[in-house]
């Protein structure tokens, strides 16, 4: 009997099987609850817990259905036995020259910033040869420890045990390998973040069934957020006025902090993209405004709001800014400057619809459709006469339907301004910076 006082790894022993059993009968040798390692679509074995086995002929080449712990039930699927791990099925044999490649191949890289403390997972035990669950106590980026940056606690068993180790000795589906010659990009959404944010809707939507609602997320976050005193506040600030916004966060050393500035960080895009912003102002825990900040800089998360949005305020040669303040009354009020459109439709009115394929045109007589037309572009010419003369050609033919016209109406991929001046259109793609500021 093996003491879980112990101070050493664990040493669990599992009973040894005839070698006369079938490797394809023994799924009825596992049951509906019975805990085991399951292959995920990555390749890579993680904890998972069988919920139903099959004797169908239908399921015979996957006849076991598993839940991955700590994850939707959408992510349950069908295995064969060779994806699943379980001291219950027997080893499958490994071939001598697979044996001696995998011996040859190059240290693997590993990414451990989805890894988060009090995370479970499974560790290798170096004495006993076998994955057992653990816990993740801390992830050290220092260089010290680059080698084995994870310390772990086994589960059922003293602190003294606990180790510190490398990727290779770790199962969890937030241990992701760095690919070979690739640039590091933005992280992925923490952990914290698919926990809190990820709510499934009441009606799911049957094109998209893992679509997530924005809403639903920060509902459930506001509500796990309710008791938090700290507060992140910003600032978005565009030439006729500036939005505000007030987020309660998690303290800095709680295990959900990193929903926070995630959460602040979708927020905050959605804003931009509501009503534009030359500079983000922030103001709360230092740490939360430093990864919001880094997020929003050239290789951040939102690397592409942050490159867009000086040409759509209308000065591509003044770079988007990010400044963190001490007070939250150093920051700007709240301003809106409502634009006034007009309400009457009557009379004679043409149209266009600025595509990525074509131009659309459409004649309109006192909300009556007279003409209406598709014609095809390419929008990638770079001259912008070829552009103006194409867009003009299309409303002559339309404007030929109708008597006279009171009013022209025109809709782009792009911004307009206070004063009518199209500031930035991203249907010329191909047009230089200098020649679009010079003639469209």
């Amino acid at each position: 009997i093996r003491s879980r006082l112990s101070c050493g790894p664990p040493h669990k022993f599992a009973p040894s099987l005839p070698a006369s059993f079938k490797f394809g009968a023994m799924a009825d040798k596992l049951e509906v609850g019975v805990k085991l390692q399951a292959m995920y679509t990555d390749g890579e074995f993680y904890p998972a817990e069988v919920v139903a086995v099959s004797d169908s002929d239908k399921r015979k080449k996957a006849p076991v259905k598993v839940h991955f712990v700590g994850y939707e039930a959408s992510d349950e699927t069908w295995l064969s036995l060779d994806k699943l791990k379980s001291k219950l099925l027997p080893k499958a044999a490994v071939p001598k020259a697979k044996a001696k490649a995998k011996a040859k191949a190059k240290a693997k890289e590993y990414d451990y910033s989805g890894l988060e403390k009090g995370m479970k997972c499974s560790a290798f035990s170096e004495a006993e040869g076998k994955f057992f669950p653990a816990e993740i106590v801390v992830v050290s980026t220092g260089k010290g420890k680059a080698s084995a940056p994870v310390k772990i606690h086994w589960v059922g068993y003293t602190n003294a045990s606990d180790e510190w180790v490398g990727g290779d000795r770790i199962k969890s589906k937030n241990l992701k390998l760095k690919t070979q010659g690739a640039k590091a990009g933005p992280p992925g959404m923490p952990p914290a973040a698919r926990r809190l944010l990820l709510v499934k809707p009441k009606v799911e939507a049957p094109l998209d069934p893992g679509f997530r609602p924005l809403v639903l997320g920060k509902r459930a976050y506001l509500e796990a957020a309710k008791d938090c005193t700290e507060k992140l506040e910003w600032a978005l600030t565009r030439s006729d006025g500036c939005a505000r916004y007030s987020l309660p966060v998690f303290d800095e050393k709680h295990k959900d902090v990193k929903a926070s500035s995630y959460l602040a960080g979708v927020l905050i895009q959605e804003m931009i993209w509501q009503r534009s912003a030359d500079e983000l102002m922030l103001s709360g825990p230092k740490k939360i405004c430093e990864a919001i900040k880094t997020a929003y800089s050239k290789g951040g998360a939102y690397e592409f709001e942050v490159m867009s949005m000086p040409n759509v305020c209308g000065h591509p040669d003044k770079a988007f800014a990010v400044s963190i303040v001490e007070k939250v009354e150093d920051l700007p009020a709240s301003k809106d400057t409502p634009q006034i459109c007009g309400t009457d439709a009557s009379g004679c009115r043409l149209a266009f619809d600025l595509g990525k394929s074509d131009i659309k045109t459409v004649a309109v007589k006192d909300n009556e459709v007279l003409y209406s037309k598709e014609t095809e572009w390419d929008v990638t010419n770079p001259d912008p006469q070829y552009h103006y003369d194409a867009i003009m050609d299309a409303m002559k033919l339309a404007k030929a339907a109708l008597p006279k016209v009171d009013a022209i109406g025109g809709s782009a991929t792009g911004t307009i301004s206070a004063d009518n001046e199209a500031t930035w259109c991203d249907i010329f793609p191909n047009v230089p910076p200098d020649v679009y500021k010079e003639k469209v």
